[in-house]
């Protein structure tokens, strides 16, 4: 019997999928794989039918499916996810129900209720690389849709497997409101540079803040792992800054101080305590302290540097808190380059293991890393409270990590 004739339509195609349904799936039994998927249907299909969306199949843990209306098919997603976020709050990580959703638009062939094209095509390729608990979806999407009820921002043009043109992806910024309360125009943001705070970050300032936002759960890295990367990338920026304007042998000094920065430092239930480049280093409840090691021999007279006569660390703690605008403008730009550059890392967390996400676990934006590099400075000249604020805080979350909607997370 021959195959009915295609029938050509303008739709958008929404694709959803379980982030490591896989690995799920490889220690539970067959009772507890049809109970998450029987779960995962009843959350997520309701929400995409009550908008709109009109189911074409099931592709083992996947929705295909496809709207009218560009701008219904992206809310659609977006209230998913939100479900979702309420659904895994206390759940452990292997019981969390964590989606892709990708959305595309074109012209596509319907044969006999199912869907073929370029445009189905590419939205497979788009949820290949969409983060968990994000809605990603192509220019054509974004064109069409109603962009006074969807904040958007864009992920990058993307060379996508099989797909000949780079697509431009854009993905929905969840920190803004979304729908009929979407932000008005010209409602002022700080500094110009930041997206209105999201919930979770604001109230990380409340006095026994607790929650952990829902879209990232994983291990918090330790404060020694943390302290030592920030060491790494001090050293680092001071000995550019030393090159820059101090020439080669201060290069070469800061070069060898720079090997005993950070040598023996250790942490317990007390904090976190040691000694590097001379100096004894406390970072504990009390506060951040350096104090000179008396039971090492006196450094060298000075010579044409000026801090010459002082412990490593200490002279980049003074440089910052006694306001050394060099150093401070050039630590802000090292920061600014290095998180673009090494992807959300610096030299020093990179070699710790460390890198900087989004709160909602997304991978920095531009403004992000803007912001966070420049908050940094402020972190460090106010007595480094802006660092030490992460010693108290539950999430581990620093001043420009607040505000700069940022958290510090193990590279996997």
């Amino acid at each position: 019997m021959p195959m009915a004739s295609p029938v050509t339509r303008h739709l958008t195609i929404l694709l959803t999928d379980i982030k490591g349904f896989t690995d799920k799936t490889s220690h539970k039994t067959r009772v507890d794989i049809q109970s998450m998927l029987d779960e995962h249907r009843a959350v997520v299909l309701p929400i995409l039918e009550g908008g709109g969306g009109k189911l074409i199949k099931t592709i083992g843990d996947a929705f295909l499916m496809t709207f009218e209306s560009p701008t219904n098919a992206v809310l659609a997603g977006v209230a998913v996810q939100e479900a979702l976020t309420k659904l895994n709050e206390g759940r452990s990580a292997d019981d969390r129900l964590d989606i892709r959703i990708a959305i595309n638009s074109g012209e596509i062939n319907l044969v006999e209720g199912d869907v073929f094209g370029e445009p189905v095509n590419i939205t497979a390729r788009i949820e290949g690389i969409a983060e968990a608990g994000q809605v990603y979806f192509t220019e054509a999407v974004y064109l069409a849709m109603n962009k006074a009820e969807v904040p958007s921002s864009e992920v990058g043009l993307m060379q996508l497997k099989g797909i000949p043109e780079k697509i431009r992806v854009y993905k929905v910024r969840r920190e803004d409101p979304i729908g009929a309360a979407a932000e008005a125009p010209g409602k002022p943001r700080l500094f110009g540079l930041l997206p209105p705070r999201t919930a979770h970050a604001a109230a990380a300032f409340a006095p026994g803040a607790k929650a952990m936002p829902a879209a990232y759960a994983g291990p918090l890295p330790s404060p020694m792992r943390r302290v030592i990367a920030l060491a790494i990338d001090a050293a680092l920026c001071s000995m550019i800054v030393g090159a820059i304007f101090s020439g080669g042998s201060s290069h070469r000094r800061a070069h060898k101080k720079m090997t005993a920065a950070v040598p023996n430092i250790k942490m317990d239930a007390q904090g976190i305590h040691g000694t590097a480049g001379g100096a004894k280093i406390a970072f504990d409840k009390s506060g951040l302290t350096v104090v000179p090691d008396k039971s090492k021999p006196a450094p060298a007279a000075a010579s044409d540097d000026s801090d010459s006569d002082e412990d490593f660390i200490d002279a980049i703690f003074r440089r910052i808190g006694d306001g050394d605008w060099t150093f401070a403008l050039a630590w802000a730009f090292y920061n600014m380059l290095m998180l673009k550059w090494l992807a959300g890392a610096t030299p020093g967390k990179r070699l710790m293991k460390l890198r900087v996400i989004g709160a909602n676990g997304a991978p920095l934006e531009k403004r992000q890393r803007l912001a966070r590099s420049a908050i940094s400075v402020m972190s460090g000249s106010v007595f480094f409270l802006g660092y030490l604020w992460a010693l108290f805080d539950p999430q581990r979350r620093t001043w420009h990590d607040l505000l700069a909607d940022t958290r510090v997370v193990p590279a996997e």
